[in-house]
């Protein structure tokens, strides 16, 4: 006896829906696994080579100075611009080392001397032990010159990559994770509402098919566009139907099977007619199966070309921050560039006011020694013609001593000039320490600038005790040459008369400045930018907008000072700055 469908002992059965789920997001889990690795790996390359660049545009920075100092012995210079780049987040150590091989300066985590020995060419170190650096002789300019006055190594570490690297792994996992998140929800959704509901209601319509009454077993999925499942349904009622048509035809051949035995060829022929229908109805359904499996790959393959061009554009980007951070690169560089050129500019508008300023007494000098020669050359015509008398000769002498004492005079003034002129253009391009008697130091800088003061009937009045100091001349100089062209430029830009005060006091080895001038002054708004670099009052007469910031530059840094600034429009400007010295004697 057979047994029935409904009869039989059920068996385990493994959902579908989940099997595909599960395969699907283990392959998922697997790639974003792997992209994000790749992505962490990519993000610490990336991040390792923005250290290498920032210790390159470091040496590029402080290079120079490291050089004069090494070029000048100064090695305790040298040591304090090394312990300054220690401060920097991204240098962990730095090692200088002079024209010798000698280590002038050995600070934080650095590599050890067996490691170093081997670099001998500019260029990257490369990674030991955790730590990686950049490596480059130190060169100094002098007299057109170029000399190897030593070598300067900057390192980081691997602690202080992963910690800027930190942020971006971040944002890569949390990103991972909500990407996961997102498609998990997604895939659970579209498998429950596309295949699992579907396929229960299926099986739950199928389950109630009785042979017997084949009209009440005909299946209605519901489904709200065409699919598989409308294929599938149709498919099965048609098959009920046919069912139903056979079970008619049938019963007709069992009634007449009795009365036309000889309709039995006829009916088998009808029967292989209905099973051929049937298979190919089949194979139709399994072509219309076919070519949306062909769909499937179609659409595959247009996913995967869309990832190709993200990828495409994300290289693109990559490239474009790169280009930024060039461009930021060259605009550091050409602010230092401006800065030395406003420096120049400064020293070539002294040379200008003291070759003016020079060319009297030199015009004086060169007109009286014409005239003497005329006059030598008369006397010589009186001798020759025995025409010369005692009162010739006698106004010839007088002549001859206002002549000459015209000229010494005139000379000594223009080698006055000279000399001053001199020891200050000197000072502004050195950084070395020099002692002088700082009365007459300032007096010697603000007498370089009288041609400025001048123009504009400005005077000036220096109240300063009788000290000797050693100290970096070269930057006061600099300072108090800014300071006073820009009171005659921006202070004083449609007066015709004006002052400017200068008071020192010394305490405790610092010197303390007071530089006072009763000009046009400046607003809150501008006094609130004065020193920042390119900021000017004057963008339309030329102004370069470095001169104070030089001064901010020069007192804090190079001076190790302090300054602050104060003004109100219409009541003029006030700096008051200072910085420490090593005093001689102080009265």
């Amino acid at each position: 006896m057979k047994r029935s469908v409904h009869d039989a002992a059920p068996r385990a059965t493994r959902s579908i829906t989940r099997t595909l789920l599960t395969s699907v997001l283990a392959v998922y889990f697997l790639l974003t696994l792997l992209i994000t690795t790749g992505q962490v790996a990519l993000e610490y390359q990336n991040t390792r080579d923005n250290l290498l660049n920032d210790l390159r545009n470091q040496h590029h920075t402080f290079a120079a100075s490291i050089a004069r100092a090494l070029w000048e012995f100064n090695q305790t210079q040298a040591e304090t611009i090394a312990s300054g780049l220690t401060s920097v987040p991204a240098i962990s150590g730095v090692i200088v080392r002079d024209d010798q091989g000698r280590v002038i300066s050995k600070r934080g985590l650095t590599m050890s001397a067996q490691q170093i020995e081997e670099f001998s060419d500019s260029g990257e170190i490369p990674e030991q032990n955790g730590i990686f650096g950049y490596y480059s002789p130190l060169i100094y300019e002098f007299a057109g010159r170029s000399e190897v006055v030593g070598d300067v190594m900057l390192f980081s570490n691997r602690d202080i990559t992963i910690e800027r690297l930190k942020p971006s792994i971040f944002l890569l996992v949390v990103g991972a994770l909500i990407k996961t998140s997102l498609l998990i929800l997604l895939f659970s959704l579209a498998f429950k509402f596309y295949l699992r509901i579907p396929l229960e209601e299926l099986i739950r319509q199928i389950r109630n098919f009785d042979f017997n009454k084949l009209e009440r077993s005909v299946i209605q999925l519901k489904q709200l566009e065409t699919n598989e499942f409308s294929l599938l349904e149709d498919a099965y009622n048609d098959l009920i139907e046919r069912l139903r048509q056979h079970q008619i035809a049938l019963k007709q051949t069992e009634d007449d099977l009795t009365a036309a035995n000889q309709q039995l060829e006829e009916q088998n022929l009808v029967l292989e007619q209905e099973i051929a229908e049937k298979t190919l109805g089949i194979s139709n359904l399994m072509l219309d199966l076919e070519r949306r499996r062909h769909d499937l790959e179609v659409r595959q393959h247009s996913l995967e070309q869309e990832i190709h061009q993200r990828r495409i554009t994300e290289s693109k980007l990559k490239q474009t921050n790169k280009d930024l951070q060039e461009s930021v690169e060259f605009l550091q560089q050409t602010k230092s560039q401006l800065v030395s050129t406003e420096k120049m500019a400064t020293l070539g508008n002294l040379v200008a006011s003291i070759t003016h300023e020079v060319n009297t007494p030199l015009g004086i000098s060169l007109t009286s020694a014409t005239f003497l020669r005329e006059r030598v050359d008369k006397l010589k015509a009186d001798v020759t013609d025995s025409k010369l008398s005692a009162s010739a000769l006698d106004s010839f002498i007088h002549d001859v001593e206002e002549g000459l004492s015209l000229i010494n005079g005139n000379l000594e003034r223009a080698n006055e000039l000279l000399t001053g002129f001199k020891q200050v253009a000197v000072d502004q391009s050195s950084e070395a320490n020099r002692s002088v008697l700082l009365p007459d130091y300032l007096r010697r800088v603000v007498k370089t600038l009288q041609p400025s003061l001048r123009s504009k009937n400005i005077t000036t009045d220096i109240d300063c005790p009788d000290i000797t100091a050693s100290f970096f001349t070269g930057a006061l100089a600099q300072v108090l040459t800014n300071m006073i062209m820009n009171s005659v430029i921006h202070g004083f830009p449609d007066k015709n008369q004006g002052s400017i005060n200068i008071k020192v006091r010394v305490k405790n080895n610092t010197l303390h400045f007071t530089y006072t001038d009763n000009g046009q002054g400046m607003s809150s708004n501008e006094l609130n930018h004065i020193f920042e670099a390119f900021f000017t009052t004057q963008a339309e007469n030329g102004g370069s907008g470095l001169g104070t910031h030089i001064i901010h530059k020069l007192i804090t840094e190079t001076l190790h000072g302090k300054i602050t600034v104060s003004s109100k429009l219409g009541e003029g400007l006030t700096y008051q700055f200072s910085f420490p010295v090593t005093l001689t004697n102080a009265n």
